[in-house]
């Protein structure tokens, strides 16, 4: 099976297992069927040209009307929704996303419905960026990372997204795009992990606030993808390099 365009993005269909979506370089998303393997039983052209750099599904809402799935994708305009089996398919453009730079990373809890979208500056808006609750101190340091920006938000309705908090990052300057993860540890506030290209940190963060609650040392940079798993009683963060890849392990509450 060949694609149009190089794929950047995948997820499973959180709701109907059956299903699979592909984010590709030229703004695309496919959605395949597992029980049809020929092709792509649809394709929907983006806003943009723009590489769709993550895709999420996300978990049924009772914003949406029975038997519609929802996507969440993220490009470097911001986030999109699509939304399959309902009258209105997209994207559509999150306006609370959109003009807070380029959109280098997304991050999505399917338990809590927390999404946190992480940009850096466009070129010349590195003097007007402003943020609610900044935590982190912005970097300067050419080659090595760029102030940019979290930004926290949840749905409220369909394809509405109430913004919750915000912070300053020390993201890539040039890379695209910068994985992260909210961390489900079982308490009131979920942890949002991303990587300080600065610090070579691994930083944890409690949302909505984005106070710093743990920065973890890893091994090299840049971090290509960080993904969280857990179990009743453990918790295992991993992060990953070029070449390495680190385990970090929590007990649950």
């Amino acid at each position: 099976m060949y694609f149009q365009a190089p794929a950047w993005s995948c997820s499973w269909d959180l709701n109907s297992s059956q299903y699979i979506y592909a984010g590709l370089q030229n703004g695309s998303l496919l959605v395949f069927d597992m029980r049809q393997t020929v092709g792509p039983v649809n394709s929907l052209r983006g806003l943009t040209g723009n590489p769709v750099h993550t895709v999420h599904s996300l978990l049924h809402s009772s914003t949406l009307a029975s038997g519609v799935r929802s996507i969440l994708s993220a490009s470097s305009i911001g986030l999109c929704q699509w939304n399959f089996g309902g009258a209105e398919e997209g994207p559509f453009l999150v306006p609370e996303s959109a003009n807070q730079g380029v959109c280098i990373s997304l991050a999505y809890s399917p338990s809590s419905d927390d999404i946190v979208a992480s940009y850096r500056p466009k070129v010349g808006m590195l003097n007007e960026m402003t943020v609610s609750q900044p935590s982190l101190m912005p970097s300067q340091v050419i080659g090595q990372g760029i102030q940019g920006s979290h930004f926290h938000y949840k749905e409220v309705e369909t394809n509405c997204f109430q913004k919750l908090g915000s912070a300053f990052a020390n993201v890539n300057d040039s890379q695209l795009p910068q994985r992260s993860a909210i961390l489900d540890t079982g308490n009131q506030n979920q942890l949002f992990a991303f990587g300080d290209e600065v610090t070579s940190e691994l930083i944890l963060q409690e949302l909505p606030s984005f106070t710093v609650r743990q920065r973890l040392k890893t091994q090299k940079r840049p971090i290509r993808d960080v993904k969280y798993t857990h179990t009743i009683s453990q918790g295992l963060l991993s992060c990953l390099s070029d070449d390495t890849l680190q385990l970090f392990s929590t007990k649950l509450s």
